[in-house]
């Protein structure tokens, strides 16, 4: 089949799939960013950045992991998710200690704040009631770790790379074709086809500045490669989703950017290598004006959401959108978070406060 006629069949595929009721893109649960970032699409490739300690991986495991597979179970939606997490900071172990603290927050229907350092039994130990809670989980963190899988021990770009390579292979079928070059015909990558074409595969990496060199290599260097090469193949050849999260330098909350009001994360602002911005389809920035002392920001009341607040922002993206921004409400004792209120909306802004007011009650009993 020539490139025209499958870019035409896959056209009318989404009509069709659009016309009866299914979907294109696993949606993020923000009803407003949505008009200008439907969602997590096939075949994109996405960047969450912020500064240090502002929650981009609680970020991008609640958009690109749990949000997802909730949604998808909650709506029955005809969607297979296959997330390969590539953690190299964090332990396969940990990940999971943090999937059960999510668990239970949004089993609990958003009351009880079970942070991984309670579960861990840090100060007191854990309540025979919080290990039956832990127990009625089973089934759901079962299923969860059936569509995700932590890997903890590969942090070179080729080899996970390969690693991903080696899952599309086994999971579907490459189809190649001749080409002469120098002289000699040659068999290369024409196109790929999925086993299961409602399958979405995701793999993500935490974080960029943590990859280990190749060949004597740089770090700048590996997160290149990473991004403009083996990423690229990834969303090109095989229509996966990968999603880098990359922080932002330290200089981006210079003594120079506060005074000038620059604090918010820049696609300029991108660590040990801004080029990863070429590559991606959508740039995502996350900022918690908490954690520079403002007071009022986008018409927020930043006083009394404290920590509990983020914006999310497209910093670019190839379809445009940039500059649209999602206030967020965040816990992140248990990686979750929620679209707010407009500002200019009292009367909804007012319940979510009072529900905050009785978590923060909670968290102190």
């Amino acid at each position: 089949m020539s490139i025209f006629k499958r870019v035409k069949q896959d056209l009318v595929e989404r009509r069709d799939r659009i016309l009866s009721g299914n979907v294109n893109c696993i949606p993020w649960g923000l009803p407003r960013f949505e008009s200008e970032s439907p969602g997590i699409e096939k075949g994109k490739y996405y960047i969450i950045t912020a500064n240090s300690k502002v929650g981009k991986s609680q970020a991008c495991d609640w958009f690109f992991m749990y949000h997802p597979y909730r949604l998808i179970k909650q709506q029955n939606l005809p969607i297979k998710l296959k997330i390969i997490y590539f953690s190299l900071e964090m332990s396969a172990e940990e990940k999971v200690r943090q999937l059960i603290s999510n668990s239970l927050f949004l089993n609990s229907n958003f009351n009880t704040v079970r942070s991984p350092k309670v579960l861990r039994s840090t100060r007191e130990a854990l309540s025979e009631e919080i290990l039956r809670d832990i127990d009625s989980q089973e089934d759901y963190i079962t299923d969860f770790l059936e569509h995700v899988t932590f890997v903890d021990n590969v942090r070179n770009p080729y080899g996970i790379y390969n690693y991903m390579k080696k899952y599309a292979e086994e999971n579907g079928t490459v189809h190649k074709k001749k080409v002469m070059y120098d002289g000699k015909e040659n068999e290369v990558f024409d196109y790929y086809t999925p086993n299961d074409p409602e399958e979405y595969v995701i793999p993500i990496v935490d974080h960029a500045s943590l990859l280990t060199p190749e060949n004597n290599g740089s770090i700048k260097q590996a997160i290149n490669m990473l991004s403009s090469k083996y990423f690229v193949l990834l969303r090109n050849y095989y229509n996966f989703s990968p999603v880098l999260i990359q922080q932002q330098s330290s200089a981006q909350e210079s003594i120079e950017n506060m005074k000038a009001g620059r604090l918010r994360p820049t696609m300029d602002g991108l660590g040990e290598d801004k080029t990863t911005q070429r590559d991606a389809n959508v740039i995502l920035g996350l900022f918690s004006p908490f954690r520079h002392a403002i007071p009022e920001y986008n018409g927020y009341d930043i006083k009394f959401f404290k920590d509990n607040i983020r914006f999310l922002e497209i910093l670019g993206g190839r379809e445009g959108g940039a500059g649209t921004v999602a206030p967020l409400y965040f816990n992140g004792a248990v990686n979750y978070f929620m679209e707010l209120p407009k500002s200019d909306d009292h009367e909804k802004l007012q319940k979510v406060k009072q529900k905050i007011i009785q978590l923060r009650k909670n968290e102190q009993e």
